[in-house]
């Protein structure tokens, strides 16, 4: 069985934000709902001045907290090692939003429009697998991987700083990636476990960098 994992190159990554606009568009979320963020994090002093992006959504975790927390069941997970989340049977408590360390998770208090003429066609097809006062979340794009395709954050990103696949097959570009020996994940030092890894070169504190806000 495969486990879908992802590798983002941290040094490839503009911050042009592609990634969150095309996840967006294809899960077709509701007004103030994202599942994909970019933080930055300037350094330097002028005229010498870096900006470094970070990438994240859900970092499909191997032992998920959001899971064990869950009261009803609501959040499983897939024989492929991601997290989903069954909205016919979430209740909207938040335990698992207030649980995941990353801040991945999103209540959807309402279905809304993100426009003020009301729903695009394409809102009243999608906006149907919403539910309002459920938890939401990035879900590696499952039903496109399904379809042997890529998550749309990995097909949309420019700068192919993004890579998925299967991390138990060796032949894959994911595990080529993580067998350079370059790759860590966010908490790292707390032995948090996860299937998305980050690729950088120097001195990068990715936990302090998902810190600084969306």
């Amino acid at each position: 069985m495969s486990h879908y994992g992802m590798t983002i190159d941290l040094d490839r990554c503009v911050g042009c934000r592609a990634c969150s606009v095309g996840c967006t568009m294809h899960n077709g979320l509701p007004k103030n709902v994202r599942f994909s963020y970019v933080n930055e994090q300037e350094s330097g002093t002028f005229p010498d001045v870096k900006v470094d992006y970070l990438p994240h959504a859900c970092m499909q975790c191997i032992d998920p907290i959001c899971m064990s927390v869950c009261p009803t069941g609501a959040t499983y997970q897939t024989e492929e090692g991601v997290v989903l989340i069954d909205q016919e049977v979430c209740i909207g408590c938040e335990s698992c939003v207030t649980a995941c360390p990353y801040g991945a998770r999103k209540l959807m208090v309402e279905v809304e429009p993100n426009h003020d003429e009301g729903m695009t066609a394409y809102e009243e097809t999608v906006f149907s697998y919403h539910k309002a006062n459920t938890t939401g979340k990035c879900t590696f794009c499952y039903d496109r991987v399904a379809q042997g395709e890529l998550p749309v954050c990995v097909a949309t990103c420019p700068a192919h700083a993004r890579r998925f696949g299967d991390l138990d097959d060796p032949e894959s570009d994911v595990a080529k990636v993580l067998a350079d020996g370059n790759a860590h994940t966010i908490f790292e030092s707390q032995n948090m476990q996860t299937s998305v890894y980050y690729i950088y070169e120097g001195d990068l504190d990715i936990d302090a960098m998902l810190g600084a806000g969306k």
